[in-house]
């Protein structure tokens, strides 16, 4: 039996109607994808060099704001004066966006303690976006072919080898610089920081023996460790970090004032309007909820903790309100 022709011709209607609906479909996907293609791509600049560990952290994260922004985010490395270079490129972008900042503690906490003008100021020319992580941590390591094993051997290498208790720091000022100091004061020793271009290039020295002692941030060091290269001895912090259950706290050891974990952070220009803030901050959170990057960034051991602009500056404000005093009482001259 045929059908009747106002069911014919509902048929007929509805199929034009699903046809137009894909073809429109169609049509906003392509649009949609054409107008992500055309954004500018957004810079996350990061003031160290590519393979340490804040460059790490930002290259995950871009990966994972990117997928949440529907456009591109890349990594834009400006390394040198521990951060400095990338901050004060940050201050001169225009607040449209597209230009933003990944950094650690030591450039908006500690730098304004050992510089006399840093050429900027975190509270007047940054924009907190979003807290990355508040669980970073730096350890003191020593070469695996040594048998140093324990703060007491070092203790007791250093008094037998007078003037070559040397140890590797990242940055000139930098907070291992000043962890250096009272751990030499701990152990009632003389110690010499030696201050290299970036947390790699001494992590390479200390795998290679050209230096006995080196203290940065476990990203950098757990790579090494792993792999049989070092031997890390103490960690900062208030706990142990899951990744290196065996090895003890600083303070465990009887070595106070390193027991505030380290921030990464990231920043836009100020002016930057609270939309943009809002939504860079929201991809920040959706990027470090996924499993790819917790893993990623556990193993890392720098463990994903967001938190939005007012957790980010008052982290800040906290690391610098500990460590100013401690920097006044080193006798450190501001450069």
């Amino acid at each position: 039996m045929s059908p009747s022709p106002s069911r014919a011709s509902a048929a007929a209607r509805w199929t034009r109607w699903t046809r137009c609906a894909a073809l429109l479909t169609l049509g906003l996907a392509a649009t949609w994808n054409a107008t992500a293609q055309d954004k500018p791509p957004v810079r996350i600049l990061v003031g160290f060099a590519a393979g340490g560990g804040v460059d790490t952290v930002a290259r995950i994260l871009a990966e994972g704001m990117g997928q949440a922004l529907g456009q591109p985010v890349v990594v834009d490395n400006r390394p040198g004066a521990g951060g400095l270079i990338a901050a004060q490129a940050l201050k001169a972008a225009a607040a449209d966006g597209n230009t933003l900042l990944l950094t650690n503690d030591h450039t908006v906490a500690i730098l304004p303690h050992t510089l006399k003008n840093p050429g900027f100021s975190a509270s007047r020319d940054f924009a907190p976006v979003a807290l990355v992580s508040d669980k970073l941590v730096f350890a003191l390591a020593t070469n695996s072919g040594t048998r140093l094993e324990h703060l007491n051997d070092i203790a007791d290498w250093a008094r037998r080898s007078p003037g070559k208790a040397n140890f590797g720091v990242p940055a000139p000022g930098s907070m291992p610089e000043f962890a250096v100091g009272l751990l030499a004061r701990g152990l009632g020793i003389d110690a010499t920081p030696v201050a290299y271009r970036g947390g790699s290039p001494m992590v390479m020295d200390l795998s290679a023996s050209q230096i006995p002692f080196g203290m940065t941030s476990t990203i950098e060091l757990i790579p090494f460790a792993k792999s049989g290269k070092v031997r890390i001895l103490a960690v900062s912090g208030s706990a142990r970090q899951p990744d290196l259950p065996e090895v003890p706290t600083f303070s465990e050891l009887g070595i106070q004032g390193l027991e505030l974990p380290n921030i990464i952070g990231l920043y836009a220009p100020a002016g930057t309007t609270p939309a943009l803030v809002a939504r860079y901050s929201e991809a920040v959170r959706v990027a470090l909820a996924s499993d790819k990057s917790r893993e990623r960034l556990q193993t890392l051991g720098s463990p994903a903790n967001y938190g939005g602009p007012e957790a980010l500056a008052q982290g800040i404000q906290r690391i610098s309100d500990t460590w100013g005093p401690v920097i006044r009482r080193s006798g450190y001259q501001p450069q």
